[in-house]
């Protein structure tokens, strides 16, 4: 790499999100801190855009800035109430601008890294190895030897393989404050199915931060999205008739569209480019959860480049994983509405730590096939015959 040109680098990242400042920050904490990166994006990331969660039972990266944490959840349906202890994992939550504020100073602590506010045009795939790939941002040319490739608008996706699903997980969520004392702090409600479901799989999750504050999302897991104005009627109806809560404050509001699809994303875009984040498939098909994943990857990527000098691992789940997330997406699609009585199953036949490591894709096949059992098998077994057949929707 020529270092005496400023626009030259050795890793660019087109997009800034949450794929692209975990890799960069994980790198600049590795033996590879040395390296010279550019990080283009067009939206500066100073508000809070987003709430993450994910489970765990260890410490994980950006740790220090998770905001609350829930060692119980809940579990709600018609005739169920379950209140489940999730020992080894507790459940956690970090918000985007903690997040935004977070990496983007560890990238300046290194001085290594550069952050300029731009929109990506086009990305040019080196001529052979030994080139750089060059990467066209508000009519400005750079060049590094890798590109990682995160952009990703969140919109609904449909893709064009006839052999796949394509649902999106989208909802509404509303951070309230109630004038007394209204939600159980240290119990997150992580699906409460009494709502209507009309065809489609709907959910509200509730995270609560006090006894007065709860960020509150009414969920659908289906391949169509509602007008705004029914998600948040949705909500309303939600919080006044299954929670008898009619006063409150709206602090906040989030809402995004994420891609349910057992398409595959390729990880490589060329010899030097490589699509991470949501770009690289690191959505969990059947449930939507990224964050974790995106950390694993991107220790992943960083181990590889020490080792191998590539970015492009060879760290890969069980395929049994891509088949099981294939035949619950067959069924969301095809009875959306028998999908209450899939999770219900679930919660209420298996400890959740052995439905946590099978969303993990960390479980055995003894642990999958016990978890598996516990399921409706009559539709499971139609959704694999119509996967293996025809896997057409």
């Amino acid at each position: 790499m020529a270092n005496h040109d400023p626009n030259t680098y050795t890793i660019i990242f087109a997009g800034g999100g949450a794929a692209a400042l975990s890799l960069a920050a994980q790198l600049v904490q590795s033996p590879l801190s040395h390296l010279r990166m550019l990080i283009l994006d067009p939206d500066p990331k100073d508000r809070n855009d987003r709430t993450w969660c994910f489970w765990s039972t260890e410490p994980v990266f950006c740790e220090s800035i998770v905001s609350h944490r829930w060692n119980h959840l809940a579990f709600v349906s018609d005739g169920t109430n379950l209140h489940l202890d999730t020992h080894p994992y507790d459940y956690r939550v970090i918000h985007s601008i903690d997040f935004y504020r977070h990496t983007h100073s560890i990238l300046e602590a290194s001085g290594r890294v550069h952050v300029v506010q731009a929109s990506v045009e086009s990305i040019t795939d080196a001529g052979n190895e030994d080139d750089m790939a060059t990467v066209i941002a508000d009519g400005v040319t750079y060049r590094a030897d890798w590109v990682f490739d995160s952009r990703w608008v969140a919109v609904a996706y449909r893709g064009t393989d006839p052999r796949c699903h394509y649902l999106q997980q989208h909802f509404l969520g509303w951070t309230i404050r109630t004038p007394d004392d209204r939600f159980t702090p240290d119990r997150a409600t992580l699906f409460d199915l009494r709502v209507p479901q009309d065809g489609v799989f709907r959910f509200v999750y509730t995270l609560p931060f006090s006894t007065r504050e709860a960020m509150v999302e009414y969920t659908l897991f289906s391949a169509d999205l509602l007008a705004p104005p029914q998600y948040r009627k949705a909500l309303e109806t939600y919080l006044s008739d299954q929670l008898g809560i009619t006063e409150y404050e709206i602090l906040d509001e989030e809402s995004c569209v994420i891609p349910m699809t057992d398409e595959s994303f390729p990880r490589a875009a060329g010899k030097k480019i490589m699509r991470i984040g949501t770009r690289g498939g690191r959505v969990k098909a059947s449930t939507g959860y990224a964050f974790l994943r995106i950390q694993q990857d991107s220790a992943a990527i960083v181990r590889s480049m020490i080792e191998r000098g590539t970015p492009f691992h060879n760290r890969r789940p069980p395929r049994r994983y891509h088949t099981f997330d294939a035949m619950l997406l067959q069924i969301l699609f095809r009875r959306g509405e028998r999908g209450k009585e899939v999770f219900t199953a679930l919660f209420t036949r298996n400890p959740v730590s052995r439905i946590f490591r099978f969303l993990d894709e960390v479980g055995t096949v003894r642990e999958n096939l016990l978890l598996m059992a516990t399921v409706p098998w009559f539709l499971f077994i139609r959704a694999w015959f119509a996967i293996r057949f025809s896997k057409r929707v």
